[in-house]
């Protein structure tokens, strides 16, 4: 149940710092950059297991990254109206920012572990792990998609339509970062090792949770959207027979 208190503690942070976030995004991003090289260094410099420790959730694992886009993603469920759309819709993009930086490290750390097979021993790679691979090359080619674009000056210099359907992407990528724990978890999951069945299940909730939410706000948003329209037209109508 890591994940679940990683995510936990993250949403906590983005309550509490979301005017911060709001006016200095920079700094987050800096905090996200410092933690990204701080565990590169401390693997490079043989940090204490116990500093590396408290550094694998955030980076390693891409735990808190994970947790940044769950927070961004169930955004998108809630009303205009509502209090969780307050506070987070804002800075949405400043939290998918700060999750791609905290990404890319996770990223590189499980692309170089596969570097040494790769060039040597291909025939040893299984055809789980050649699957995550496969998965985990298309998310980090959509990391850096929909990271780039979410800068509000890239965006400003794009046509809405367009930024718009390259966003709708993250749908994509958001499934696909579910697939990829599945790839990787599944088989320790399957021989009780760790705490991989449990951080599973948790993410199957979260992801599973997500996915009825946002089907359900999409049928609700046509639903109103075509009363809408109704409502418009009978107005046409009623104007009409008054005039006539």
């Amino acid at each position: 149940m890591e994940f679940l208190m990683v995510l936990a503690l993250t949403c906590a942070v983005v309550v509490l710092a979301n005017r911060s976030i709001h006016r200095s995004p920079w700094l987050w991003y800096g905090l996200a950059c410092a933690l990204d090289g701080l565990y590169l260094v401390g693997v490079a410099a043989n940090f204490p297991p116990s500093v590396l420790r408290v550094l694998a959730p955030v980076v390693q694992q891409g735990m808190v990254a994970t947790a940044l886009f769950v927070i961004v993603m169930y955004c998108g469920v809630f009303s205009e109206q509502s209090p969780v759309r307050r506070i987070i819709g804002p800075i949405r993009a400043e939290l998918s920012i700060m999750a791609c930086i905290l990404a890319l490290a996770h990223c590189l750390n499980y692309l170089s572990s596969y570097i040494g097979v790769l060039t040597a021993h291909i025939e040893a790679l299984t055809a789980n792990q050649g699957a995550s691979l496969v998965v985990a090359l298309v998310l980090f080619a959509l990391l850096g998609v929909l990271g780039i674009t979410s800068a509000k000056a890239v965006k400003r210099r794009m046509r809405a339509l367009t930024w718009k359907n390259v966003q709708r992407a993250s749908y994509v990528f958001f499934g696909l970062i579910f697939v990829h724990e599945v790839l990787i978890l599944y088989p320790a999951a399957l021989k009780g090792t760790g705490s991989a069945a449990s951080t599973l299940m948790a993410s199957a909730v979260v992801f599973g949770l997500y996915a009825v939410l946002r089907i359900g706000r999409f049928v609700l948003d046509r639903s109103r959207s075509a009363q809408a329209v109704a409502a418009e037209e009978l107005e046409e109508e009623v104007s009409r027979a008054c005039v006539g």
